[in-house]
């Protein structure tokens, strides 16, 4: 009897891994079949960065910088699209700029889908007067501090070649400080560059909207003031979804995220009953 005890016991500790991945794969594709609706709690963090958008005028021009590589979209692109819907429900000006060259994909995929979302829903967007986008501008640091004396002579042309000049979204725009906000989405220490040049030289209000693994290093300048707040990862996107009233991607995954860390403690946790009552079966059959 304890021989057939320890043999079932063996045989739960030797279980195999394709029907690991599909409980994995299973527990994925619940939320998002059928949302679970788990409360979202918005932490201050969030809020700094949700807030200080909220409370710009009507017609205020935003630039947002597009600092995230493809391998970031998954995590950076729902946060991007919240950030968006707020700025054009806010119907705030967008003017987007990329210090990678890789993210100018980026930015332009998540405008056109925004802005061809609007549109469906019968509030289109005119390029040029509403949003622009100026494209990859390298540089970042010396170009900054150009920006932060001429930010049209600087730009000279958007992303897709028109002159800056004639776009009557810039209109008023002489500088950097003449935007009343830039939000930074990055996956890298970009923000740094932004800090340095953009918060401390130019004097322009800053938020971050970064990659979990990056939140926690700029802690630090939030709690010095040179940020309103951070949106960081899924769980900062989900934060923002739900400020702005609806369910969308981040909030999706973070359901996931939470059914999958269950199913891990849970697979540790039997994993170890499991090897401890077969050790401890095994020395009382010694013992006998």
């Amino acid at each position: 009897m304890l021989n057939l005890k320890i043999k079932t016991i063996e045989k739960l500790l030797s279980i195999d891994r394709r029907i690991i991945f599909l409980l994995v794969a299973a527990v994925i594709l619940i939320p998002i079949i059928k949302p679970l609706n788990l409360p979202v709690q918005v932490t201050p963090e969030v809020l700094g960065v949700y807030d200080a958008i909220d409370k710009l005028p009507e017609g205020s021009k935003i630039l947002i910088a597009f600092d995230y590589e493809p391998a970031s979209t998954p995590e950076m692109d729902p946060m991007a699209k919240a950030l968006l819907r707020h700025c054009f429900k806010k119907k705030l000006r967008v003017v987007g700029i990329s210090w990678l060259e890789q993210g100018r994909g980026n930015a332009d995929n998540v405008l056109s889908f925004i802005t061809n979302e609007r549109a469906e829903k019968g509030h289109p967007l005119e390029y040029g007067v509403d949003y622009a986008y100026m494209g990859f501008k390298p540089g970042k640091n010396a170009m900054i501090l150009k920006l932060g004396r001429d930010f049209k002579g600087a730009c000279k042309t958007d992303y897709r070649g028109n002159d800056v000049y004639d776009m009557p979204i810039l209109e008023g725009i002489e500088t950097l400080g003449d935007f009343p906000y830039l939000a930074c989405l990055h996956d890298d220490s970009m923000i740094n560059s932004w800090i340095t040049y953009g918060h401390e030289v130019v004097g322009i209000k800053i938020g971050s909207l970064c990659t979990a693994i990056m939140a926690p290093g700029i802690y630090a300048n939030l709690n010095a003031g040179q940020l309103t707040g951070i949106v960081g990862g899924l769980k900062g996107g989900s934060e923002y979804e739900h400020l702005l009233g609806y369910r969308g991607l981040a909030t999706f995954g973070m359901d996931s995220q939470t059914l999958i860390h269950f199913l891990i403690v849970g697979f540790i946790l039997i994993g170890n009953f499991a090897y401890l009552a077969k050790e401890r079966m095994i020395r009382k059959e010694r013992l006998r």
